[in-house]
């Protein structure tokens, strides 16, 4: 098995700006309950600039799943990811937004897999299908 990055990309008409916060301040309302912990109670997913990343649910349960390290609104996102995995051992997600006439290419990479994750990294199959969501939400 490979520990290549997992690579996903699509097109959004809107600016890069806007992407952004499609992708970022919005990401709860286009993002899979699914792939939350508690899918029944998820809300919404809450995102610190500088700090962490989190489901929140209706309880106000939060679960913590990220920390950003990156945070350009002109076009760049980076965090530290461990939804589904162990927070000792996180990953990278690198988004990049690039201008793309009238609209915005997203550009996802999930890396930074360690030897041994192969099967972490085997349950990474949804990102083109959060992408499509994330396009049909900011479209």
């Amino acid at each position: 098995m490979s520990l290549d990055p997992i690579v996903a990309e699509i097109t959004v008409p809107v600016k890069p700006a806007l992407a952004f916060v499609g992708f970022t301040a919005q990401m709860g309302e286009w993002w899979d309950p699914m792939l939350s912990p508690d899918p029944p109670t998820f809300s919404s997913i809450a995102i610190d600039p500088n700090g962490p990343v989190e489901t929140v649910h209706d309880d106000d349960q939060r679960y913590t799943w990220g920390h950003v390290t990156t945070w350009d609104p002109l076009g760049h996102l980076v965090m530290d990811f461990w939804l589904g995995h162990d927070q000792a051992e996180p990953t990278q997600l690198d988004v990049r937004f690039t201008d793309e006439g009238s609209g915005t290419r997203v550009h996802l990479e999930h890396g930074g897999w360690a030897d041994g994750s192969e099967q972490v990294r085997a349950k990474y199959t949804h990102w083109d299908d959060l992408l499509a969501r994330y396009a049909a939400h900011v479209s």
